[in-house]
Order: C-alpha cells, then sequence, then structure tokens
C-alpha cells in the first residue's frame, strides 16, 4: 500500500512540475524559446527594452530588440549574453554603438549582471544613475568617452567584486577625494583619465593601498603635487604592472622614491609631459619585468643611466623632447647592456645629444629610431645599414652630411615611415630603382633631389604624407605622379621650381587634407580641387583665375593662401561657400574693385590679408560678422571712407589691425580702444584727421603685460610665434606677415612677431596734443606720430614707456622742452624729433646723446649735446672789458696754468715710481726663485721658436700666392 501511495505521489509531483513549466510563461516569469533551449527571464528582458526606449539608434544596432515573437528571445540580441544554464543576463556590451540618450535606472533589474560596456556613446551629458550601484555583481564597468557629467556617485564603492572601472573621457565633475575608491578591494585595473583630480590629494595613498590593483590610468587628471613629507606615511603598491601617470603637470621628480618602492612587476610605465627635472634615476633598474618606459617631453637632463641599459626585458625607450646632452659615445655606453638585445624601439629626438651617429648595429632588434632635432654630425654611412627590420627611422634636423644610396635604404625591407628632411643629404638613386619597401610617411624636406622628379616614387602606392619641399626639383611634374593611386593626405612640393601647370582633374587630389604647393613657377589657372581639402598653399607662383575657383563651391577648407600669385581680377562674391575658412591670404596681387559682401559670411575667420592690392571702396559692413578675426591686413590698397566704429565694437579680439597706405578719412573713433587685444595698430599713410583719442590708456595688451597664450577653437598664440591648428595638423603663421614701421625702415615681421607692441599713425592729418594716457602703455615698443600736425608739449611722463625701442615724433608742430623723464628710455635704439618746435635743453643720459644731430634739426631752440649748439646758460657771459674783470681774467689764467704744472709733475713721479716698483718687483722674483727664472727664460725661448716659425711659414705661403698671381697675369 505505502507502495502505490508512493508511486502516486512521484507522478502527482511530476505532473505539478510540468503544469508549473507550461506555467510560468503565461504568468510572465520567464520567456522561452524554442530553438536553442535557452531561458530568457521576462522581468529582465523587461528591464532591457525599458533600457531601450531611453535611447536614440541612429545606427539601428539595437534592431535586434523588440517584442514580436522572433525576437522575444532577449538572450539573441545584440550586446546580451546570458547564462546557459539559468537565462539570466550576465554581460551587457554596447561599447560604440552610436547610441544617445540616458542610462535607464532599469538595468537595476539585471542583479547577475557582471559585465557592462556602454562606452564610446553618447549619454547627453545625464549622469550616472546611483541605482547602478545596486548591481551587487558587476565585475566590470566601463563608462569611458560616454558624455557624462555630474560627480563620481560615492556608491560605485560599494562595488566589493569590481574589477575593471573606466570612467576616462567624460566631463565629471572636480573630484575632491578617492576614499571611496579604497573600497573597491577586488580592483584590479583603473581607468580614470582626464578626470580633475586636482584637489584629490589622497590618490597617491589610495591607490597604493588597493591590493589587487595591477593596472592604473590617470593621463591628464591634474594631479596634485607629491611632497616627499607625505610618501613616510604611503606604501608602494606592490602589484602594479601598468602604469600611466602621463601628462599631469604637477607630477615630478618627487615621484621616484614611491616608483622605487613600487612593484618589480612593472611592464609598462608612462610618466611624459609631466615635470621630471634632474638626471634620468636608477629605480628604473628594479624593475626587471619593464618592457615600455615612457620618460618624453619632460625636462630631463644628462645622458642614460647604466641601469636601463641592465633591464632585459626592455622593448621601448622614449626619451624625446627632454634636455639631454653629452656625447654621443658616453651617452650610448650604458644602453649596451642585455638591453640591446631587446631594444625594438629607442626615441631620442629633440634633445641635445651631440656627436657622430654611433654603430645602431648593437641594436639588432630595432624596429623604430629617432634621433630627430640633435647635434649629430658626420656622415651616416653604414651605421644604420645592418637594421634589416628597421620600420620607423626619423633623423631630420641634424647636422648630418652624406650621399643616401638605394643600397642602404634597401636594407630596410620593412620601412614604412622615413624622414631625412633638413640635413645636407644627396639621394644618389637609379632612374628604375624599385625600393623593397612600402612608405607610408616620406618626409625628405631640404634634401638634394633634383632637378628631375624622382621616379621611384611611382612604386610607393601607400604613401599617405609626402613631403619634397626645397629639394632643387626644377623640372615638370610627370603625368604619372597625377594618376597614381595614392590616397595622400598631406603633400607638400613648396620651395622649388616646378614648372608646367596644375591639372583640373587627379586622383591625388580626393583625398588630401594638406596641399602646399607654394614658391614655385606653376602657371595657367587654379585647379578644380577636392571638396576634402583643409589646407590649401598656392603662393607664390603666377597663377590665375580666381573667379571660378572662389565660386566653385569647395565646403570644408580652413586654409588658404593664394598670394603673390598673377590674380587680376576684382575679389567674387561667392564666399557664402566657405564659411569653414578659418584662414584667407589673397595678398600681393593685382586685385582690384570692392571688397565683396559675402566675405561677411565667413564667420570663423581668423586671419585675412588682402595687403598689396588695389582694392577701392569702403569696408563692407559685413566684416562685423567676422567676430573671431585676431589678423587683418588691408594696407597698400586704395580702400577709403572712415573708419567703422564696428572694428572696435564687434571684433574686439584684433591681435593685428593694419589698414596703412589707403586713403581712409576721417577720425579716430574711441571705439578703437575697445580693442583691449590689440598689439600692432597701423593706421600711417592715410588721410585721417582729429585729434588722437584720449582713451589710448584702454588698450590692455599694451599697458600690462599679459600671458602670451590666448586660444580659441583652432588658433594659439604662444610666445614669439602663432600657429594655426586644424584636425589635420598645425601650420606656422608662415601665410601670414606684418609689415612694420620699425627704427626708421619698414621689416616684413613672419612668426617673429609675438613681443612686438606697436602704434603707428604717421603720415597723416592729425591734430591736438598727444594724449597722457599715451604714458600707461608701458608694454609698447615702437611709437610713430611723424608726418602729422600735432601740437602741444611732449607728454612729462613719456619716460615710463620703459620698453620703448623706437620713437619717431618728427615733422610735427610740437614745443616746448624735452621731458627730463626721457633719459630713462633705456631701451630707446630709434629716435627721430626733427622739424618741430622744441626748446631747451637735451637731457643729458645714456641714451640721447648717441643719436645723430641729425635727428633733433629743425627745432631752433633746442641745444646741447649731440647738437653743437651750446645752450646760453654754458657760455661764458663777457660784460663791459673793465679792468677788475681783465684782472680776475688773468689771475685765472696763472691759477689754471698752475694747476696744469702741478698735474704733470704728478704724473711724472707716479710713473718713475711705478716702473720702478714692477720692473725691480718681477727682476728680485727671478733672482731669488730658481724655478720661476727657469720657466720664464723657457717660455721667452718657446715664444722665440713659435714667432720665427709663425714668420717662416706665412711668408713661404704669399711668396707662393704672389708667384702663382704672376703666373696668371702672364698666360
Amino acid at each position: 500500500m505505502t507502495l502505490i501511495m508512493g508511486r502516486r505521489s512521484h507522478k502527482l509531483l511530476s505532473a505539478i512540475f510540468i503544469f508549473l513549466l507550461h506555467l510560468l510563461p503565461a504568468l510572465g516569469v520567464i520567456s522561452r524559446v524554442g530553438d536553442n533551449n535557452m531561458w530568457c527571464i521576462e522581468r529582465e528582458r523587461q528591464a532591457l527594452l525599458q533600457f531601450k526606449k531611453g535611447l536614440v539608434d541612429d545606427n539601428n544596432r539595437l534592431s535586434s530588440w523588440g517584442n514580436e515573437y522572433a525576437k522575444r528571445n532577449c538572450c539573441s540580441w545584440e550586446g546580451v549574453h546570458c547564462n546557459n544554464q539559468t537565462g539570466h543576463v550576465l554581460e551587457l556590451r554596447l561599447d560604440s554603438c552610436g547610441l544617445r540618450g540616458k542610462i535607464s535606472p532599469s538595468l537595476i533589474e539585471l542583479h547577475h549582471l557582471s559585465y557592462l560596456s556602454l562606452s564610446g556613446n553618447d549619454f547627453n551629458n545625464s549622469e550616472i544613475p546611483k541605482s547602478i550601484s545596486s548591481l551587487n555583481n558587476l565585475k566590470y564597468l566601463d563608462l569611458n568617452s560616454a558624455n557624462l557629467s555630474g560627480p563620481i556617485p560615492l556608491q560605485l564603492g560599494n562595488f566589493s567584486h569590481l574589477q575593471y572601472l573606466d570612467l576616462s573621457w567624460n566631463n565629471l565633475k572636480l573630484v575632491q577625494n578617492l576614499e571611496w575608491l579604497s573600497h573597491l578591494v577586488s580592483i584590479e585595473h583603473l581607468e580614470l583619465s582626464n578626470l580633475n583630480l586636482s584637489v584629490a590629494n589622497d590618490w597617491l595613498k589610495v591607490v597604493s593601498g588597493l591590493p589587487k590593483l595591477s593596472g592604473l590610468r590617470l593621463y591628464n587628471c591634474s594631479l596634485p603635487f607629491i611632497t616627499p613629507s607625505s610618501l613616510l606615511h604611503i606604501n608602494s603598491s606592490k602589484s602594479l604592472s601598468y602604469l600611466d601617470l602621463s601628462n599631469n603637470p604637477c607630477i615630478n621628480s618627487s615621484i621616484f622614491p614611491w616608483l622605487l618602492n613600487s612593484s618589480t612587476n612593472l611592464v609598462f610605465v608612462d610618466l611624459s609631459s609631466n615635470q621630471l627635472q634632474g638626471s634620468i634615476p636608477n629605480v628604473f633598474g628594479n624593475m626587471k619585468s619593464l618592457e615600455q618606459l615612457f620618460l618624453n617631453d619632460n625636462q630631463l637632463e644628462g645622458g642614460i643611466p647604466q641601469s636601463l641599459g641592465d633591464i632585459c626585458t626592455l622593448r621601448k625607450l622614449y626619451l624625446s623632447s627632454n634636455n639631454l646632452n653629452g656625447q654621443v659615445l658616453d651617452f650610448f655606453h650604458n644602453l649596451q647592456g642585455c638591453t640591446k638585445n631587446s631594444l625594438e624601439s629607442l626615441h631620442l629626438g629633440r634633445n641635445r645629444i651631440a656627436g657622430s651617429v654611433p654603430n645602431f648595429a648593437i641594436f639588432p632588434s630595432l624596429r623604430v629610431l629617432d634621433i630627430s632635432n640633435n647635434k649629430f654630425n658626420g656622415t651616416l654611412g653604414e651605421r644604420i645599414g645592418s637594421l634589416h627590420k628597421l620600420e620607423f627611422l626619423d633623423i631630420r634636423s641634424n647636422m648630418l652630411e652624406d650621399i643616401i644610396s638605394e643600397t642602404l635604404l634597401s636594407n630596410f625591407p620593412k620601412l614604412y615611415y622615413l624622414e631625412l628632411s633638413s640635413n645636407s643629404f644627396t639621394l644618389n638613386f637609379s632612374f628604375d630603382w624599385f625600393p623593397p619597401f612600402q612608405l607610408i610617411d616620406l618626409y625628405l624636406r631640404s634634401c638634394k633631389l633634383g632637378p628631375n622628379f624622382p621616379n621611384w616614387i611611382r612604386t610607393q602606392r601607400n604613401l599617405i604624407f609626402l613631403d619634397l619641399s626645397n629639394t632643387g626639383i626644377s623640372n615638370t611634374i610627370p603625368t604619372w605622379f597625377w594618376d597614381m593611386p595614392f590616397k595622400l593626405n598631406y603633400l607638400n612640393l613648396s620651395q622649388n621650381q616646378i614648372k608646367g601647370r596644375l591639372p583640373n582633374a587627379s586622383s591625388i587630389f580626393l583625398d588630401l587634407a594638406i596641399l602646399d604647393f607654394s614658391s614655385n613657377r606653376f602657371e595657367g589657372p587654379l585647379p578644380v580641387i577636392s571638396s576634402n581639402l583643409s589646407s590649401l598653399n598656392l603662393s607664390k607662383n603666377k597663377l590665375s583665375g580666381l573667379n571660378s575657383f572662389i565660386c566653385s563651391k569647395i565646403g570644408g577648407m580652413m586654409h588658404l593662401d593664394l598670394s603673390s600669385n598673377n590674380l587680376s581680377e576684382g575679389i567674387p562674391d561667392c564666399f557664402m561657400h566657405w564659411q569653414e575658412l578659418e584662414i584667407l591670404n589673397l595678398a600681393h596681387n593685382n586685385l582690384f574693385g570692392n571688397i565683396p559682401h559675402s566675405m561677411g559670411s565667413l564667420i570663423q575667420l581668423i586671419a585675412l590679408d588682402l595687403s598689396n592690392n588695389s582694392l577701392s571702396g569702403e569696408l563692407p559692413l559685413s566684416l562685423q560678422s567676422c567676430t573671431l578675426l585676431r589678423f587683418m591686413h588691408l594696407e597698400k590698397n586704395k580702400l577709403s571712407g572712415s573708419i567703422p566704429a564696428w572694428i572696435g565694437e564687434t571684433i574686439s579680439s584684433l591681435i593685428i589691425l593694419s589698414l596703412r597706405s589707403n586713403k581712409f578719412r576721417g577720425s579716430i573713433g574711441s571705439q578703437l580702444c575697445l580693442l583691449i587685444h590689440i598689439r600692432y595698430l597701423d593706421l600711417s599713410q592715410n588721410n585721417i584727421s582729429g585729434t588722437i583719442p584720449q582713451c589710448l590708456d584702454n588698450l590692455t595688451a599694451m599697458a600690462h603685460k599679459i600671458s602670451d597664450v590666448m586660444t580659441n577653437k583652432y588658433f594659439i598664440w604662444n610666445g614669439p610665434e602663432y600657429s594655426f591648428y586644424t584636425d589635420y595638423g598645425s601650420y606656422s603663421d608662415n601665410s601670414v606677415h606684418t609689415i612694420v614701421g620699425w627704427k626708421g625702415n619698414v621689416y616684413d615681421y613672419g612668426k617673429n612677431f609675438g613681443e612686438m607692441r606697436s602704434i603707428d599713425l604717421a603720415n597723416n592729418k592729425l591734430t591736438g596734443n598727444i594724449p597722457d594716457g599715451i604714458s600707461s602703455l608701458i608694454e609698447l615698443k615702437a611709437l610713430n606720430l611723424s608726418g602729422n600736425m600735432l601740437t602741444g608739449i611732449i607728454p612729462k611722463n613719456i619716460g615710463k614707456l620703459e620698453q620703448l625701442e623706437s620713437l619717431d615724433l618728427s615733422r610735427n608742430r610740437f614745443s616746448g622742452s624735452l621731458p627730463a623723464s626721457m633719459v630713462g628710455l633705456h631701451y630707446l635704439g630709434y629716435l627721430d624729433l626733427s622739424y618741430n618746435k622744441l626748446s631747451g635743453r637735451i637731457p643729458t643720459g645714456t641714451q640721447l646723446q648717441s643719436f645723430d644731430p641729425s635727428k633733433f634739426m629743425g627745432n631752433a631752440g633746442l641745444c646741447g649735446p649731440p647738437l653743437i649748439e651750446k645752450c646760453p646758460e654754458d657760455q661764458t657771459s663777457n660784460v663791459g672789458g673793465s679792468k677788475n674783470h681783465q684782472e680776475d681774467r688773468d689771475g685765472g689764467s696763472k691759477n689754471h696754468q698752475g694747476d696744469r704744472d702741478e698735474f704733470w709733475k704728478c704724473l711724472y713721479v707716479g710713473t718713475g715710481f711705478g716702473f720702478a716698483a714692477g720692473f725691480w718687483g718681477v727682476s728680485v722674483s727671478l733672482i731669488l726663485n730658481r724655478s720661476w727664472r727657469h720657466a720664464y727664460f723657457l717660455m721667452l725661448i718657446n715664444l722665440k721658436d713659435w714667432l720665427y716659425v709663425t714668420i717662416i711659414v706665412h711668408t713661404t705661403t704669399l711668396l707662393k700666392m704672389f708667384h702663382s698671381w704672376r703666373l696668371s697675369q702672364l698666360h
């Protein structure tokens, strides 16, 4: 009976179990997928669908996520991975899917989730949801580059199982401290790059206390200073194998003691772009597993320590952009340990290493070699010829001289990067040479290649970057070049003498971003170019046809230089198609007519140069829309009208404004004083009248020594140079020049302009006084107000302009005396005060008396040095010729004669005593000291022999030269 009941119970339980299996899907607890027998938890499926609702899927990457019956299997959805037995979602991999929106809190329903990657998406500056901390089983969390903002939720510290965390490259708020990280006891890899940790003074203590941390990346985090005293209370990390603390300006050599006690298991160390100073320490010698070491872009000095040469695992060594110096042999001696066998990449560029190129054959595994921008000299020879694995070679900007043969380069079949620029190399290749390599980058600037275009280039089908500038090519470009299947991104053939016409349609133009054919002899119409082009420089050629070129609707270009060509036409009104343009240079052509209204469409414009043309009319009102303008050169045209008030009101960021040699009239409005960034103001040689504005002291850049770093989207002014940056690289300002009236002459300033502060209002019709406020422009270096009708006195405080190097106030109507403060102008190298109505004594000082008297002529009342005219108070008065006066004069003459006799008597006596003391002092010393006596006479004998030999040698040489000259005359 018991057996029967047991069987019935078993059947009943089985029936109930089968019933429940069929009932659960109906109740919405799980979803069963028929074919692969994998269960999908309904609650988790709904959570994922809710997550999808908060997203915009432009790339349709989540098309497999849906409610349709065929899509109900959430375990087969894109980026979703489930447990094969339970059906729970374990991983959600949606990195770089192009998703936009917000992270839905519904993800907390995925209780078994262990892997979450949402990096590379756009969450629209939304915050990291705090609820995400409920995912207790999470081991991997990657939110890198996801456009997240707000604070880091402290609840992230609850992830006790988390092994990988990446929050880098977001817009998260300033992190006050990293105490929450100390609770992540299982963390192995941590990336917080580009987060602001500038006040997180506990960062080193926290990361050192993470027991399992093996990978740490804190690139560009503004990490605070490390004080030596703080290291006393910090235990060094013993588990680290990967360390990146690069691009943190406050990281200095104080980090080395911490590294000394850190893990000997370090494989990767990046301390580049910091403030490391002094010699390279020996701390890296303890890292016997080290494979990659980055110390570039610091301020390290000296040579390479021997400890680096003893790391047998070291493959990559980056020491470029430091102050390393010394002779080559000493420098490379310490790398001859076991490192020489493992080293694959050696970067020593941009240092101060001097001497002949060493024999790099000691590094048989070398693939990458960079010794650029040093002081290597001599020949290259065969010192690199045995590096058969070489892939990357950069030796530009040294003092090397050699003939580079095809035999040498044929040793590098894997070469893809070759940079030989700015040396004295001659490339000697046969016409039909076929290199064994396929280059991607080729830079041969200033090497000797010409006169013919190198034929071997046609074998290089993978070229992306090609620079053959200043290589002596003077022939035409062969037709095969224009039809090559290159995908060139950068092409530079400038500073040659290449002739011919540019083709209208060429395959090499299709992918080009930067094209520079400047300083050649190209002629004919401007070519039709690719819309992908970002920078085009065709200056200093003989090209024509601006109208069809500008109106060809080329979008996206940022840099256009067509200066110094044969453009003889009006500027077309088609600039509405060039709205990305940042640099426009059409100077030194024969352009005429008005400046077109459409030029105001260039709202991204930074530099505009239309100088040295024949443009006329008024400045178009539309130019006021170019609010980003920094440089405006319109000099040497025929422009007229008044100087617009909007120049100061709407484009107040101007650094250079040059309107010289035009026909502008009217007065200088006070709006010009709004140009607080102006450093060069030239309104000379116009018809401007009225007075000089009283508000000149508002020109802040001339009144204060402000930082020379100003940035906007693509423009950087940095010290004496300024550069223009685009997504494709940088351009120094060779295309933007400034004509400066300086010390009586006119100079063309290129990139060496940064320290100049100048005001030039010369040769106009200005009246009135010099404003007293001009003396507050204490950084001013040049002031030219000559050739006007200015009156009044020179400001008494003009001596405050201590940086002034050039001052020209000539040909005006200034009156009164020269201010005594002018003696404080210690840097004054040019001064012209001629043809005024100045009077009185020229102040006595170290500078004013050194100038030519002609610089003071035309001022009848001036007197004193350097003029020959004496001031009245310097001349002896002669009244009546009375007897007493005659007696006083005779007595004075006698007293003066007595003084002279007494002087000569003292001189003779002093000279006699001096000679006696000197002669007997030396003679007695030689008599009493035998060794001194012998040394003295030996020196005299050697001197006699040297003089004799020198005279004989030079006499013989001169006789030979004279004899050769006589023979040449006879022939």
